[in-house]
């Protein structure tokens, strides 16, 4: 009997180790699948060689005239080596005027610079310069993956530095959409200069954990136990980030930055329920804008009168 009892606790352990192995690689799938930049940038390397993007162009004037716009002015790269020795990317392009105006424009999840193009525009006719940092694991930078804006906020905060660097009496605003909105969030829950005024944080999550739980049944069609914890396991061993502690949520509760929250009503892929949280605990100055009719980053194309009115009165309170 005790042979029979050691073989079953052998095998038994034999298979709660398989078993372990296996979730932690699904883990890493996971992980490599939706983080690393093979996904990231699975689009057309043209953007209006993608036909959402092209349909757009031909059909909405004000797609056309921002896109047109980014092309036209967009010089190629800018590369900046932080201090701790990484290269970071950004588009910047300078208003035709002398301005001490800059908007930072953050870009989302699997996307571009050039996705806040109508953004820039808009900003730039306002007499703002505008810098398009490249968000980790997109395009033309060179990380192997994306943090959700864990990491990204320290290299939007190298942008802010650079730009004070050439320019000290620079007035800096941030606006960001979906994970660029995150990014915007947690860089405001960090000690900036006071040439930061203020940000727009453009259908932003609370934290990644809570994005990716949202998700992982949608996208996956997986239980978010055990396989987020697989995967949040590996982004701590490997990739050095958690997912709970990239939290917007906590960064705007100890900002300083006032900040404009805006969502689209029909957003089911960064909830709108998200928004009324993140304003809720918000310790800045803040105003909210909710746009009717809205699915995910579709508020300033949806509703653009509403969007800009809104966004203009919220700026202007914070610049000359």
């Amino acid at each position: 009997m005790r042979k029979k009892a050691k073989k079953a606790l052998k095998y038994t352990a034999i298979t709660a180790a398989a078993g372990a192995g296996l979730l932690f690689a699904s883990g890493a799938v996971i992980c490599e699948g939706v983080l690393g930049r093979t996904y990231l940038n699975h689009g057309p390397e043209e953007p209006l060689n993608d036909p959402g993007n092209l349909r757009r162009y031909l059909t909405n004037e004000a797609f056309k005239n921002a896109d047109d716009w980014f092309a036209a002015n967009c010089k190629g790269d800018t590369v900046l080596v932080t201090k701790d020795g990484d290269r970071i990317h950004a588009n910047i392009i300078m208003t035709s005027g002398h301005s001490h105006k800059w908007a930072v424009l953050v870009h989302g999840f699997s996307s571009r610079p050039r996705t806040m193009a109508k953004q820039g525009y808009h900003y730039a006719q306002m007499g703002f310069n505008t810098l398009f940092p490249f968000m980790r694991g997109h395009r033309n930078d060179t990380h192997k993956h994306t943090t959700f804006g864990y990491y990204e906020r320290y290299d939007v905060i190298e942008w802010i530095n650079y730009i004070i660097s050439c320019d000290p009496e620079a007035e800096i605003l941030m606006h960001g959409c979906s994970m660029g909105a995150a990014t915007t969030m947690l860089v405001t829950g960090e000690k900036l200069p006071a040439n930061v005024k203020c940000a727009v944080a453009d259908c932003g999550f609370t934290s990644a954990w809570e994005e990716f739980r949202e998700q992982i049944g949608n996208i996956l069609h997986l239980p978010a136990f055990p396989f987020l914890n697989a995967a949040n396991l590996f982004a701590n061993l490997f990739l050095k980030w958690d997912f709970k502690e990239c939290s917007p949520l906590a960064a705007v509760g100890r900002s300083h930055t006032p900040t404009l929250f805006i969502h689209g009503e029909n957003d089911t892929f960064v909830p709108y329920r998200m928004m009324d949280v993140l304003y809720d605990n918000c310790a800045a100055e803040k105003d909210k804008l909710s746009v009717p009719g809205a699915a995910h980053d579709e508020s300033c194309e949806k509703a653009p009168e509403l969007y800009w009115e809104k966004t203009d009165a919220f700026v202007g309170k914070y610049f000359k």
